[in-house]
């Protein structure tokens, strides 16, 4: 056995005692840890000079860098390294090279390593006088940095299979950096089980007393680390107790607002019936007071429909509507929205964009439409009446900005970082004749980021106007798909006869012209019932439904057909404004065909009618 002891007789001050490696019996197997190269270049250096001094050969194992340090220790003890590498004496080998030689994938093998490490030290003990080796070795260091550790343990193991046929003591070193880690512990104290001796990674000094004292040191520090990781681990569970609280918290937030937006938006149908009732039984005269309560209850309505919205992105169940949308089309229906506002206000109101087919995006229309009219709202209500509020789009590169500019009261230096935040609003007059909930540019903030863009927020100060930038990412003119020009329509190589249901009879009618233009017999129907009645004379061999019918969806509509009709039963196209997989999942259970997204490119309508009937 091996044991780590201060040297009585041969005290070195230039070297810690610690790293006196003093063999009472024939040493076999030694672990040493280091912190620094130079550690570890004084012990191996000790260690084999020990050796060398009793006649046996030496063998190194190392990563180039520490091979030359190593023999720079050995010429500073008197060896000539350049005389035992001739004599045979001391062989010097490169770990990674070695572990090539011996690994095969992720494991070593015990026959490669017989060969290659075996023949090392059996050449090494013909060359001693005394029959002995001394070795050196870092190859299972490299396996623990490379993240490889139970390759690292069965080399050890290797070890000591080799141990049992060849007279030799080994030194493994290991940095310590490997095992600054908790979780590391279980690790270390294997390869310390696995050793005969172990070197500390720090010198703890020649004097048994002072030895005593670092000794009680260590102990202190190890307590304390044990005492902080303790309290770390509780303060680690307040944290996470905390966190399912808030989160719990934040879910009932969310479901409050969805029930509380769904329960006010009840009576506020009816509000607006009854007002539409009182002017037609006034012969359409709009008193003032009567003009006050729609446009009030108009106001709370678009809270309302603002709480829900918040709500569902928040839960994570708003769902957009993507389709290609030219940017023009969203800047009107924007405009519609808060002209009422900018015109009580008296505002000047400007729009500047390209002509329709230069901003094309992939996006949610009525989404869009209520982002750009929530920013003009916003300024409208922070910019005094007579002022200035401008709209203006743009491509810049591969994205689509829209920017909206006032010249309002501005944002407070502290409240812009937060300007997006829910329920943060700015400065306002004591009526809050403008007031709303502060959801509106949150409202903003989630939808862009959902239509994959960015909205950020300036200002020149208080009272100078400020300046929202909403970026989008844009659709490029080349896209195939997108393709601005109509391809002609083919004439169907056989006409069918197909029934078109579809409440939008401005778009019924349309695609019914274009599927009489190919050559196929159409009947439309603007509901379920309708559609029915139809199809009891008609019998058609293909219904294209819309899936948001009045009175019945197409879903039941298809199933009713199929149902009624029986064999052979008409084949079914879903039409709808919903392009989710869940929702072509839904209509192939039951029983469509081909799930077709708004709005129709007729082209590929009469293309998989083509392919549906082939022959």
């Amino acid at each position: 056995m091996t044991e780590v002891q201060p040297h009585p007789t041969h005290a070195d001050p230039s070297s810690p005692a610690d790293l006196r490696l003093v063999e009472r019996d024939p040493a076999r197997h030694i672990v040493q840890f280091y912190e620094d190269d130079r550690l570890l270049a004084d012990a191996v250096g000790e260690f084999l000079a020990a050796g060398m001094a009793a006649g046996e050969a030496m063998v190194v194992i190392a990563t180039p860098e520490h091979a030359f340090i190593i023999e720079e220790r050995l010429r500073t003890r008197g060896l000539d390294a350049s005389a035992c590498k001739a004599a045979g004496r001391l062989q010097m080998i490169d770990a990674a090279g070695a572990l090539e030689q011996f690994m095969i994938g992720e494991e070593p093998d015990w026959g490669r390593f017989l060969s290659e490490v075996g023949g090392a030290v059996a050449r090494g003990i013909a060359s001693s006088t005394s029959g002995r080796v001394r070795a050196y070795g870092e190859m299972v260091d490299l396996l623990w940095r490379r993240g490889r550790q139970p390759a690292a343990l069965q080399l050890e193991e290797f070890w000591e299979r080799l141990g049992a046929q060849y007279p030799f003591s080994l030194l493994c070193a290991y940095v310590m950096g490997n095992f600054y880690s908790e979780s590391h512990s279980a690790g270390f104290r294997q390869i310390c089980d696995l050793h005969d001796g172990v070197v500390p990674a720090r010198s703890l000094g020649n004097d048994p007393d002072t030895r005593l004292r670092e000794i009680t040191l260590l102990q202190q520090r190890a307590l304390a680390l044990e005492a902080e990781l303790l309290h770390r681990k509780e303060l680690e569970e307040a944290l996470r107790v905390a966190r399912e609280q808030a989160e719990a918290g934040s879910r009932a937030k969310d479901e409050f607002l969805a029930v509380l937006g769904h329960e006010m938006r009840n009576p506020l149908s009816p509000i607006l019936t009854a007002l539409e009732l009182m002017k037609l039984r006034g012969d359409g005269h709009v008193t003032r007071e009567h003009g006050v309560i729609e446009r009030q209850t108009r106001h709370l309505i678009r809270l309302v429909d603002d709480l829900l919205d918040v709500s569902r992105v928040t839960r994570g169940v708003l769902e957009l509507r993507k389709q290609r949308v030219d940017l023009r089309d969203v800047l009107a229906k924007a405009t519609d929205i808060a002209s009422p506002l900018l015109e009580v206000r008296r505002h000047s109101f400007e729009v500047q964009a390209p002509a329709r087919g230069a901003l094309l995006l992939e996006a949610d229309e009525v989404r869009l439409a209520q982002v750009i009219a929530n920013l003009l709202t916003n300024s409208a209500k922070y910019t005094p009446p007579g002022g200035h509020v401008s709209l203006r789009a743009f491509r810049s590169g591969s994205e689509l900005v829209l920017e909206v500019r006032d010249d309002g009261q501005g944002i407070a230096p502290e409240l812009l970082p937060r300007i997006f935040d829910l329920f943060v609003q700015g400065r306002q007059s004591l009526d809050r004749g403008t007031g709303g909930l502060g959801i509106g540019l949150a409202l903003v903030k989630s939808l862009v980021q959902l239509h994959g863009g960015t909205v950020t927020a300036q200002t020149n100060g208080p009272g100078r106007g400020s300046l929202f930038t909403v970026r989008l990412p844009a659709l490029e003119m080349s896209e195939h798909r997108y393709a601005t020009h109509l391809a002609p329509l083919s004439i169907a190589t056989r006409g069918r006869s197909i029934l078109l249901v579809d409440d939008n009879e401005d778009a019924a009618a349309m695609l019914a012209e274009i599927l009489r233009a190919a050559g196929h017999d159409v009947r439309t129907a603007a509901d379920g019932p309708a559609a029915l009645e139809v199809a009891k004379e008609f019998r058609p061999e293909l219904a294209v439904l819309d899936i948001g019918l009045p009175a019945m969806d197409g879903y039941e509509l298809g199933n009713r057909l199929l149902l009624q009709l029986g064999p052979p039963a008409p084949v079914l196209f879903a039409l709808s404004g919903y392009g989710q997989e869940s929702d072509r999942a839904k209509s192939e259970a039951a029983g469509f065909a081909l799930h077709l997204v708004k709005p129709l490119d007729a082209a590929s309508l009469l293309s998989a009618i083509e392919d549906r009937f082939q022959p």
